[in-house]
């Protein structure tokens, strides 16, 4: 998110992994796709013209980021995955930021996978 945040400072745009510098873990499988033994990783934030859309211009909360796991994790079922979406913050290039997890299992509140990150709900929070 600090890359999303000093792109947005600088150019006024939410962009792509490519036009931020982010380079997920594992092997590249494309443009927007990395790929471990445990987790797909998937950059949902892919603009058709330039990879960046202009902050004021985001109406609603897009996802940015997406780590699908290929495994079931003790209790965490497979396919479940971590997310991070932003929106707009306000006036000017300022965005926010949602992190979630979504948990396939059989936990309502979504513990089965909370307890492996237990403070990645809390990211882009100060």
């Amino acid at each position: 998110m600090k890359l999303q945040d000093a792109h947005a400072a600088e150019t006024g745009a939410a962009g792509n992994w490519a036009n931020i510098g982010y380079i997920a873990p594992g092997s590249k499988t494309d443009v927007n796709n990395y790929s471990t033994t445990v987790f797909d990783y998937s950059g949902a934030f892919n603009p058709a013209t330039s990879g960046t859309t202009m902050v004021g211009s985001i109406s609603g909360a897009t996802e940015g980021w997406r780590a699908t796991a290929k495994t079931a994790l003790n209790d965490c079922k497979i396919s479940s995955y971590w997310m991070v979406k932003f929106n707009k913050a306000g006036n000017g290039a300022a965005l926010s930021f949602e992190a979630s997890i979504t948990d396939l299992g059989s936990s309502s509140d979504n513990t089965n996978c909370k307890s492996l990150t237990a403070n990645f709900t809390n990211i882009g929070h100060d």
